[in-house]
């Protein structure tokens, strides 16, 4: 018995026939429409797709590029772009994961695969920071449109978007402001206490924050000139900066986290019971609270009064590479993995609340 696409070939191959044969009286023309057709349903058959294993399914895939060989479980950075698409930056490069299962169903081809930081801009297209280089891409074919060249280096560390549009790429050797369009350059500051960028934001003002190897600077980005240096703070490495929708700003450094007030750029308090652990990762929610990342763990703070709500265990990994708000769930980086915990939680489930791992590569 014929299979159901076999009929639809069979059927189509009869009809062509005879409109061919009715037009032109000849079957020569039909020759390679014949061959195209017989030949399709083999090649389709016969591709072998990468087989990609994470923490909860295994999944053939090919998307923008076949699955890379070597994926990889350290998640330096995470995206969700403007179709709701979730991307995870790792050591092996840029993959496209299904959030809800944790399959791996897409990748991006890139000349350096050690991504580091990840940014949407307003036309859609992707910046890519590497170890060596960044990039813009067009997502939807994985083309690379623009190699950025006229960096402060080439090791990227950082990316933003202030309220013009422009992309402020942070490196290890300063700051560039460049055209969203080609990547031209259009201001340099190359005088960052610190002198790296490790991590930058735009405050509720628009003002632009950014954690060095020598404390906290604020920017503004319309002069590219420094406004302020936080005086508490500076001698300390700044790691990690989250924006709480009142406008307050913290910063996490390797022994603390630290309260700023952004209209008179002076320390207002610190969270005490992490005091002395390395933080690494800060995100806010709408709540008055504060995910802290650690290299051991992640705890969720109540900004009020400094108490810790609730400890999270079951981590792909204990140590926290990075964090990110949305829909409900904080997703996770972490050196093994990505995991995924609900941003609200009932008082039973408290003070200890498990997380799910989403996406892990099986070893």
């Amino acid at each position: 018995m014929l299979s159901t696409r076999k009929r639809l070939e069979k059927n189509l191959f009869a009809k062509l026939l005879t409109k061919f044969i009715a037009g032109f009286g000849s079957v020569a023309s039909l020759l390679p429409l014949v061959i195209a057709i017989s030949f399709s349903g083999e090649s389709q058959a016969s591709l072998k797709y990468p087989q990609v294993t994470t923490g909860l399914v295994s999944h053939n895939s090919l998307a923008l590029s076949p699955l890379p060989p070597a994926l990889d479980s350290r998640i330096s950075s995470t995206l969700i772009d403007d179709r709701g698409r979730f991307w995870v930056g790792t050591w092996q490069g840029l993959v496209q994961i299904d959030q809800k299962t944790g399959q791996a169903i897409a990748s991006i081809d890139l000349p350096n695969s050690t991504v580091t930081a990840l940014l949407e801009d307003r036309r859609g297209f992707f910046w890519v920071g590497t170890t060596s280089g960044l990039y813009q891409i067009q997502p939807s074919s994985g083309k690379i449109e623009n190699r950025i060249t006229q960096l402060a280096s080439s090791r990227v560390l950082s990316l933003g978007m202030d309220r013009a549009g422009f992309i402020w790429v942070g490196t290890d050797q300063g700051l560039t402001r460049i055209s969203p369009f080609n990547g031209e350059t259009y201001a340099r500051i190359l005088n960052l206490p610190g002198t790296a960028a490790n991590v930058l934001q735009f405050d509720n003002w628009g003002n632009l924050w950014v954690g060095t190897l020598n404390g906290l600077v604020k920017i503004n980005p319309g002069t590219a000139r420094i406004t302020a240096q936080i005086p508490f703070v500076s001698g300390q490495i700044v790691q990690a900066i989250a924006i709480e929708p009142s406008g307050k700003i913290w910063a996490g450094t390797p022994r603390n986290v630290i309260e700023i007030n952004p209209r008179t750029n002076k320390v207002i308090a610190r969270i005490n019971p992490v005091t002395g652990k390395d933080i690494v990762a800060l995100a806010s929610n709408k709540n008055g609270e504060l995910w802290i990342g650690m290299r051991d763990g992640l705890v969720l703070a109540n900004t009020y009064n400094g108490a810790i709500i609730a400890s999270v265990f079951n981590l792909p990994s204990s140590s926290v590479l990075n964090l990110l708000i949305h829909n409900q769930y904080v997703w996770i980086g972490t050196n093994d993995g990505l995991g995924r915990v609900a941003t609200t939680f009932k008082p039973k489930e408290l003070p200890n609340v498990n997380a799910a791992t989403v996406y892990r590569i099986s070893r």
